[in-house]
């Protein structure tokens, strides 16, 4: 779903326009667009900045100096809607009609394994199984998981998610979750048991990490 219906009029009115002009707009451009006073776009550009929804760059000029533009940030782009997940749908059900449902696990499983490298760096800079662990759930909540750590003991711990960001896919493809179990496993460097699962009916999608985490 869209966020930008989450924006402000004006805002909305702003973001769209950069969308539009992805080469940049000055403030007197967006103020002339969008025939909103200067003052006012600069308001709208300060929380859009501050909210990492936009950028800024300067435009060399023949006379006279720099102007600054703006455009959107990639954060930016996320506002409007995009059809990942008829296209991922459409590449799954390819996978298992051609190549069949072992060969489809193992795409998933390598999915995981590359996802988890996107996020080395930072696993890395963790010393303790517990700042791992946290540092996991961050992640996930980043990529839309609304993650939590549950400790169950010195050995023992749980992440929990209230959001399955698969969900229509998963539930056409029961084996999708190996994604997730793949993901976590290489994120931790762990063993991960899927103890409870959203398109299974649970309440939330629980992952028990066994043991120290690397």
């Amino acid at each position: 779903m869209s966020s930008l219906p989450f924006l402000g009029q004006s805002q909305q009115s702003l973001v769209t326009a950069l969308l539009r002009n992805r080469a940049g707009l000055t403030v007197d451009e967006l103020s002339q667009l969008l025939s909103i006073s200067r003052n006012a776009i600069n308001q709208h550009l300060s929380s859009l900045g501050n909210s990492g929804l936009i950028q800024s760059t300067q435009r060399e000029s023949t006379g006279g100096r720099p102007s600054k533009i703006y455009s959107l940030s990639p954060s930016g782009l996320e506002l409007f809607q995009r059809r990942y997940s008829f296209i991922a749908k459409l590449l799954l059900s390819w996978v298992d009609k051609k190549l069949g449902e072992q060969e489809l696990q193992a795409c998933l499983q390598s999915l995981g394994e590359q996802m988890a490298g996107e996020f080395e760096h930072r696993m890395a800079k963790q010393l303790s199984s517990a700042d791992k662990l946290r540092e996991a759930a961050a992640i996930m909540s980043e990529l839309g998981y609304d993650a939590s750590v549950k400790q169950d003991s010195e050995n023992s711990a749980e992440i929990i998610a209230n959001n399955c960001i698969y969900y229509q896919l998963a539930e056409e493809h029961q084996g999708f979750c190996a994604l997730d179990l793949s993901f976590l496993a290489a994120l931790l460097k762990a063993d991960i048991q899927h103890k409870e699962c959203i398109v299974k009916k649970g309440n939330y999608c629980c992952f028990a990490i066994a043991g120290h985490t690397e």
